[in-house]
């Protein structure tokens, strides 16, 4: 009988259409920042200074490439805030263009880590540095500015 149970239980989580789910936003912006993206980003930059040794700590800089350009997809879901409860701007041109400077930074860094040079690394921490301090100028610590067309 409880062979049954399962089976029905089983059955009906199967059958949940997968449509349902909408992503939603769970941590404000503040937290995302300092468990995705700072500690990742140091991972990479930390390659200039401490070199990996081996084939996991390289594994280990290519996977913090990969968090960064994934980060910027999570910048952009509505619905997030900042730590002060303001939303964040992802309705402005300029906010979406820093998330893909994220992203085109994430995957130069990918593509360096997968060469195992360090200095290969090196030279995707700038691109990376200018894609955080981009958006950082404009936003971080400011309200909303008032048009797209403000550039740093």
């Amino acid at each position: 009988m409880r062979f049954f149970v399962l089976l029905f239980v089983a059955g009906a989580l199967v059958a949940v259409p997968l449509e349902s789910y909408k992503p939603k936003p769970l941590a404000n912006l503040q937290q995302i920042m300092r468990g995705i993206a700072l500690p990742n980003s140091n991972i990479i930059f930390d390659v200039q200074s401490k070199p990996p040794k081996d084939e996991m700590e390289w594994k280990t800089v290519e996977n913090a490439a990969m968090a960064i350009a994934e980060f910027a997809n999570l910048v952009t879901i509505p619905g997030r805030v900042r730590e002060n409860g303001q939303p964040v701007p992802v309705h402005r041109a300029d906010w979406n263009r820093y998330a893909q400077g994220l992203v085109s930074a994430g995957q130069a860094c990918y593509k360096a880590a997968q060469t195992r040079k360090p200095d290969a690394v090196a030279k995707c921490t700038d691109p990376l540095s200018d894609s955080c301090s981009n958006c950082h100028d404009v936003y971080r610590d400011r309200p909303e500015p008032a048009a797209d067309t403000k550039k740093k």
